[in-house]
Parts: structure tokens; sequence; C-alpha cells
């Protein structure tokens, strides 16, 4: 299963044409998928004190990101959808990151104390919109993101695809990085 994480709140974005763009691609090619929209879902992405009494057994007081780590459990496939905010992910996505990839479940520690991931996620696309140019942001979301967060949980083979200068884009510029959405998609390898 392929599973879409959506984090933007307006439906009139450029990034919920993206959303549009890569569940139409599944859709058409017959392939289970779900969504995670986290604004739809009023995800809360603040570690409360209720979730840090469960930490160290690997659980949550949150429901919404215990059902997030049971779509997560049957995952073999990743899709993230955002926009850059500050050089990074927004705050709801960094918190699903923080409330969901919970010790126990998307990693854990081996018997010499190092980290070992859990989760089996084959594949994973970031597709993001940033103001500034792709190049400020290459080694976080190309270095830093896959090496750090992902690999430590257990999601391989990232890529990440950005529209930069994204208001200052032409419909045709647009147009032209859905049709690479689409084909990032098609290659995906259902």
């Amino acid at each position: 299963m392929i599973t879409v994480i959506y984090g933007h709140p307006w439906d009139k974005s450029f990034n919920h044409a993206i959303l549009d763009t890569v569940l139409a691609a599944l859709t058409k090619a017959n392939v289970k998928h779900t969504l995670i929209d986290l604004y739809a879902d009023k995800f809360d992405p603040a570690v409360r004190v209720d979730d840090l009494a469960l930490y160290g057994e690997g659980r949550t007081a949150d429901p919404l990101a215990a059902r997030y780590m049971e779509i997560l459990g049957r995952t073999r496939g990743l899709v993230f959808i955002y926009p850059v905010w500050w050089g990074v992910e927004p705050a709801i996505v960094q918190g699903f990151y923080d409330k969901v990839f919970l010790k126990d479940f998307a990693w854990e520690y081996d018997p010499d104390g190092r980290l070992s991931p859990l989760l089996n996620i084959t594949k994973a696309r970031l597709f993001t919109t940033s103001e500034a140019p792709s190049p400020v942001f290459t080694s976080y979301f190309q270095d830093y993101l896959p090496s750090h967060v992902f690999s430590a949980v257990g999601i391989h083979n990232s890529s990440w695809l950005n529209l930069d200068n994204i208001t200052h884009r032409s419909r045709r510029e647009c147009e032209d990085f859905l049709a690479k959405v689409a084909d990032a998609m098609t290659s995906f390898g259902y």
C-alpha cells in the first residue's frame, strides 16, 4: 500500500494540485493507497505531557497518531506533499515525525545500543514547493532527511522534487511540474 501524507492547509494551493496529480496517478494505476491529510484531520503536532508519559513505552496518548501508526505498519511506499517553510517541512509534518515515529514501532535500540529501524517502507517521494531556489534546501532534503530521519525508521530510496520560486511561476511551468510529478509516480514502482 502507498500512503500519501499531505501537509498543506489550503485546498486551493498548488500543493493541492500536486495532491490531485498523485492521487490520480495512483488511482489510474489501480494502486491501493490511503491519504493522511494532516490539516483536514486536525492533527495536533505538539508532543504533550500525556504523550511524553508514554514515550518510553513506545506508545502515544493521541488516537490520531495511533491511527497513523496502524496505517504506516501496512505501508510499503510513502509520498509526502508539503510546502517548504523556513527551509524545512511545516511544523505539522515535523510533529508527525515526533508523534508517529515512536520507539518500538518505527525504531528500537539493538543490543549494542545502536538505533535499529523497524519500518519496512521501500520507497518514498517528496514533492514540495518553495519561494527560495531549490539549491538552498538540497542538503536538507537530499542528505539530512533521508540519512538521519528516514533511514533511522526504515524508510528507504527517497527522492525529492521541488518547484521553487512558486509565486513567480507561469501556468505552463506549473503544468510542467505536475507532469514531472505524474512521471515520478509512474516510475514509483507499484
